[in-house]
């Protein structure tokens, strides 16, 4: 149940935590074998045997359509109903008896039969085909086996569904209330069961159905619109930075709300994971926005584009996701990790909206490569390898666009390396003068009470 980020750097943390006296290295060495014991016992038997109930669904499928003429119709059907009963009554059975994997496994059979019966008995009785149809009861379907029966397998296979149905159901622009209805529906419904049946997959088909949704809506209201390509990409930057930035963020303001209030219960280890994930995938998504934002500058500054920040899809998640910010830094006031949390996301958000608000192509360089340092530094605080990661590719890819845009000499391109490593220098020996500050000094928030991101 660990987050795999937190796998990886459990040597290093039992490591320091030796060092210091807080684990001894008998408990250090048992940990990590345990941690090697399940991984080898339990994670690589169920991956293959997940391939190999894939791989049984299509034999099941294959030898149907080799012998479609020679099987009656009523013997199709049968056989479909018969095996999507008898997986959920062997899942039924493997639970009772207290078996953890084979329940999961084999619920996902029956979801997998239950698709391709959809698929069959189209062709059985020659109907037209209709994708956005066929998406629809899978994922209704999906969900409905998910939810009875915990699988999170069935819960995969929903979302994928129902990302299908999102981009099949209807032609951009033409989406009526039910379907977007229908849509926030399911996306509630994976969500919820990725938080009450953790597991990595299920929380990133979650996050995948999330922005595919917000896209969907994007691309509705945008093609009612009938704007120009600057007023749209304006909305994409801000619509997009927004939910990135309230993705990062809402878990760290609820976690300020909960710690001062002894009267909400704690927080389960699902919601606990699922923030972790939702984090995670607004924090790439605005570094790759931060890029994009500076190369988009060129395309937005002759072309008055203000008004795409007052569109929904571009205003609602924008400016929840500044309410947040401003919330966290009044919150925050006793912390300077916090502080600095916030301050360092709404850094990035300015940093992905500026070429709305400036066409001047070094302002936008500037705040974006102080945003990426700012979410590197932020990453190497809080320890997260993942955020560190993708700061750095967008300090990369940032540091190259400029030396090959906006840098034309070696004198310019040496100043510019001068200018970045005394800038660099200068944050690096504040940071160290700030964390040899002991506990107890102003400024510095004692032992317990730094918000955990």
């Amino acid at each position: 149940m660990f987050d795999w980020a937190y796998k990886r750097r459990l040597k290093d943390d039992l490591e320091a935590w030796v060092a210091k006296g807080w684990v001894s290295s008998l408990a250090a060495t048992a940990i990590l074998k345990e941690q090697e014991r399940d991984d080898g016992q339990s994670r690589l038997p169920m991956a293959l045997a997940g391939m190999g109930m894939i791989c049984v669904a299509l034999a099941v499928f294959a030898f149907i359509a080799a012998n479609w003429g020679a099987i009656p119709k009523s013997l199709k059907l049968g056989g479909i109903a018969v095996l999507v009963a008898a997986s959920h009554w062997l899942a039924a059975l493997a639970a009772a008896r207290g078996r953890r994997g084979l329940p999961d496994l084999a619920t996902g059979f029956a979801t997998l039969v239950f698709v391709g019966g959809i698929a069959l008995v189209g062709q059985i009785f020659h109907l037209p085909s209709d994708w956005a149809g066929g998406a629809f009861l899978v994922t209704v379907g999906g969900l409905a086996a998910a939810w009875v029966t915990g699988s999170r397998t069935s819960l995969v296979v929903a979302a994928v569904a129902a990302i299908t149905w999102q981009v099949a159901r209807s032609e951009i622009g033409s989406s009526g209330l039910l379907e977007n209805f229908i849509g926030l529906t399911f996306l509630l419904a994976v969500l919820a069961h990725a938080v009450f049946h953790p597991v990595t997959v299920s929380r990133w088909a979650a996050v995948c159905l999330l922005w595919v949704t917000y896209g969907r809506w994007f691309g509705d209201t945008a093609d009612l619109l009938n704007a120009s390509d600057a007023f749209l990409t304006a909305m994409a930057l801000a619509g997009g930075g927004g939910l990135a930035a309230v993705l990062v963020q809402i878990d760290p303001v609820a976690d300020l709300f909960v710690k001062w209030s002894s009267a909400r219960p704690a927080r389960s280890h699902g919601h606990w994971l699922m923030a972790r994930s939702l984090q995670d995938a607004g924090f790439l998504t605005l570094c790759v926005l931060i890029v994009l934002a500076l190369i988009l500058v060129p395309e937005l500054s002759d072309d008055p584009v203000m008004g795409g920040l007052l569109a929904l899809p571009a205003l609602i998640p924008f400016g929840l996701a500044v309410i947040l910010c401003g919330t966290g830094l009044l919150l925050s006031f006793k912390t300077v990790k916090a502080r600095a949390f916030f301050a360092a996301t709404g850094l990035a958000l300015f940093a992905v909206l500026l070429p709305v608000l400036s066409g001047n192509v070094l302002v936008q360089a500037a705040v974006s490569l102080a945003a990426l340092v700012a979410l590197c530094a932020l990453g190497t605080w809080y320890n997260n390898r993942f955020w560190m990661l993708c700061a750095y590719l967008g300090l990369t890819a940032v540091s190259l666009w400029l030396l090959q845009v906006t840098i034309g000499s070696l004198l310019g391109q040496s100043l510019f390396f001068l200018v970045a490593g005394v800038l660099l220098l200068a944050v690096a020996l504040w940071l160290a003068r700030l964390f040899r500050k002991g506990p107890g000094d102003p400024g510095v928030p004692a032992e317990g009470q730094e918000m955990q991101s």
